[in-house]
């Protein structure tokens, strides 16, 4: 998916955060989900939604994309990047933007016409081609 401002809208921004039923105490007695609700969360039960309809399909994949997207906001600055994530969580994703900050030869801040060239160049050749016969 490529993830602009009205892809991010659109597709991204509404979708919940989610949890087990059974980690609703501990969370709480750990200080955390103190802004958690049945209408901003999902909730798991045994089974199946507590609290459905899912408002896509693929709610629980698209609020993982939401995660990684503000996990790589804490890099301080827009990213034009490429990023695949296999079986990640916010641990694994801010370790990616330690790694980062820490090491200047893996990125370039480009600003004005050259970071919109290099995003047009970029986005052409994500462009799908069509087929010929």
């Amino acid at each position: 998916m490529l993830v602009g401002p009205d892809t991010f809208r659109h597709l991204l921004a509404r979708a919940r955060t989610f949890c087990f039923e059974r980690d609703i105490e501990p969370l709480k007695a750990m200080g955390l989900i103190r802004g958690g609700s049945l209408e901003n969360a999902i909730v798991l039960t045994d089974d199946g939604v507590m609290n459905g309809p899912l408002r896509f399909p693929d709610e629980f994949g698209r609020h993982k994309a939401l995660d990684l997207i503000g996990d790589l906001a804490l890099a301080g600055l827009p990213l034009l990047a490429r990023v695949e994530a296999y079986k990640a969580g916010h641990a694994l994703h801010t370790q990616l933007v330690s790694r980062l900050l820490a090491d200047p030869s893996l990125w370039t801040i480009t600003t004005g016409e050259a970071a919109r060239q290099e995003a047009d160049a970029y986005l052409t050749a994500l462009a799908p081609v069509p087929a010929t016969d």
